[in-house]
């Protein structure tokens, strides 16, 4: 009984993790190698009154390690800007980095998931280097 609810338990962990990596359909121009796509979503799934998010995917195409440096600024309305604020990953040659799990989640002063659908909102990174390492 208890192998049977660890087991299930275990199964349904791994479901929900899996589930929280899809989901990234908007792409972005690749960057030396780095593919780039996000999603915008609410920090709490079934809490449509949580905070949106916009949670990042960076997939590392090259074959080597790198380093990926960049800041994102984003603007919700003519005068309020925000930033996040210098972040740096480490990517492993071909694979990916992914929201949550690796802190690639910037939260947004909005509950609208289609905040950056209107026009006097938008987001954008004001740098994004990407270094080889060893």
């Amino acid at each position: 009984m208890i192998k049977k609810f660890i087991i299930l338990s275990l199964i349904s962990t791994i479901s929900i993790c899996s589930f929280a990596q899809f989901g990234y359909k908007n792409k972005l121009e690749s960057v030396n190698g780095i593919e780039i796509s996000y999603k915008i979503v609410h920090e709490k799934y079934f809490d449509k009154e949580s905070p949106v998010q916009l949670r990042l995917k960076l997939k590392n195409t090259n074959n080597f390690n790198v380093n990926v440096n960049f800041e994102i600024q984003y603007q919700l309305d003519f005068t309020k800007k925000l930033n996040s604020g210098e972040v740096i990953i480490e990517i492993p040659r071909k694979s990916a980095k992914t929201g949550k799990m690796h802190e690639l989640v910037f939260e947004i002063n909005s509950n609208d998931p289609n905040i950056f659908k209107s026009e006097d909102a938008e987001w954008e990174f004001i740098n994004f280097d990407v270094e080889e390492i060893e």
